[in-house]
């Protein structure tokens, strides 16, 4: 899923440093890229769990998606960049529209991982509409749109990479494997709990500072209060 991903992002650089070219002439490497992308996303869907990272991604769906895609696109049945345009906008856009989530919207306590992936939606539902609109607007070159749907597509599908665990078969899963699962979750919740001491000395060392200021503040004004008695006494001892 890793090198399909970074192959997906090649060619749409290649696509976007030959903006010029048309459809016809970069249509068999955009076909080939987005079959083999969904050959993968289906293989990695059928033996991958997303459960734990609460993805809600449809890995399989997703790869049949880019497989039909792919083939419709290699075969020769897109031979119209202005086809060709509409079709990567509207995949685009629903691209965009499913992977976006709501808990996205709570930017404040996001993870930085949910504020990457809301980006990466957003761009990607932004171009997938400019796309279906460009003749009308900019009349970017095609190519170039393209390989901008490539890279944004590619992106996404890397970020994915990370997020994928591999569910083991029962029968080949020993106790030595579970004992080493074990013990890297332990590491990682050590981890955790390292960061949240830190996390914790920092807000305490604030909290210190902030006291600090507050009882400079309160003797500065018992000073000027005090100062303000004397030269009240002072003055009527002047005009006694």
């Amino acid at each position: 899923m890793l090198i399909a991903g970074i192959v997906m992002i090649l060619a749409g650089i290649f696509c976007v440093a030959n903006s010029s070219a048309a459809f016809l002439s970069v249509a068999f490497i955009v076909g080939a890229v987005l079959l083999i992308i969904g050959l993968c996303e289906i293989v990695i869907g059928r033996r991958a769990d997303f459960v734990r990272n609460e993805t809600g991604i449809g890995l399989s769906k997703d790869g049949v998606r880019s497989f039909i895609v792919g083939l419709v696109v290699i075969s020769g049945q897109i031979t119209d960049d202005t086809v060709a345009l509409m079709l990567f906008g509207l995949y685009l856009t629903f691209e965009g529209v499913f992977s976006f989530k709501t808990d996205w919207l709570d930017v404040r306590h996001a993870s930085r991982d949910q504020r990457i992936n809301m980006t990466v939606s957003v761009l990607m539902l932004l171009l997938g509409i400019y796309m279906l609109f460009n003749m009308l607007l900019l009349r970017l070159p095609v190519i170039m749109l393209i390989g901008l749907f490539l890279i944004l597509m590619g992106f996404r599908r890397f970020l994915q990479s990370f997020k994928i665990e591999y569910i083991r078969p029962s029968f080949i899963t020993g106790n030595e494997e579970k004992l080493q699962e074990a013990q890297e979750e332990e590491k990682r919740a050590l981890a955790k709990a390292k960061e949240g001491i830190r996390e914790q000395k920092a807000a305490q060392r604030r909290i210190k500072k902030i006291e600090e200021d507050i009882e400079a503040e309160e003797s500065l004004k018992m000073d000027a209060k005090m100062r303000k008695i004397e030269r009240e006494e002072e003055e009527k001892l002047a005009e006694n």
